[in-house]
């Protein structure tokens, strides 16, 4: 079942392109100039839409009710800024290292978590336990934080707390 396309959108999409094409050709500078691959794109984009109406036929390229898709009419764009001369149309990718690291790395910034464990001394035969250390050394406790105010739990008769 063929889809339904606006005879307008048809006529608009092909306007575009020719405006495009003319545009490109009356053009004195080399950079206006469209390549070959750029020339067959809007070939063939005349030749589809001049048989189906359409330039595309996969629903997930873009809308139905337009003649073009997305990535098309984008790439249209651009080929007409192009051709008036304004902007350089998109920038390639670049082409970088992949996943390669961008610097050496030194020691590394992460911490790693035994160095912070405390190995726990054994009881062996003939080895006397750690001396405890004198009264007037250990650190003075820490002072108790008071508990938060304004809670108050709630309590429900066979029910879980609360808060």
């Amino acid at each position: 079942m063929p889809r339904e396309i606006d005879d307008k959108k048809t006529r608009k999409a092909l306007r575009r392109l020719a405006r495009a094409k003319r545009a490109a050709e009356q053009s004195d500078t080399p950079e206006a100039q469209l390549s070959e691959w750029e020339d067959e794109f809007i070939g063939s984009l005349e030749e589809r839409l001049d048989k189906f109406g359409s330039a595309f036929n996969d629903p997930d390229k873009g809308n139905l009710d337009d003649a073009l898709s997305a990535r098309q009419s984008v790439k249209l764009r651009e080929i007409e800024k192009k051709a008036k001369g304004k902007g350089k149309g998109r920038k390639p990718m670049s082409r970088g290292s992949g996943f390669k690291r961008k610097s050496p790395s030194g020691g590394g910034r992460s911490r790693d978590i035994n160095d912070d464990i405390i190995a726990p001394v054994e009881d062996s035969p003939g080895r006397e336990p750690p001396a405890a250390p004198a009264a007037d050394a250990a650190p003075a406790p820490a002072p108790q934080t008071p508990a938060p105010t304004g809670f108050k739990p709630v309590i429900i008769e066979g029910g879980k707390l609360k808060s």
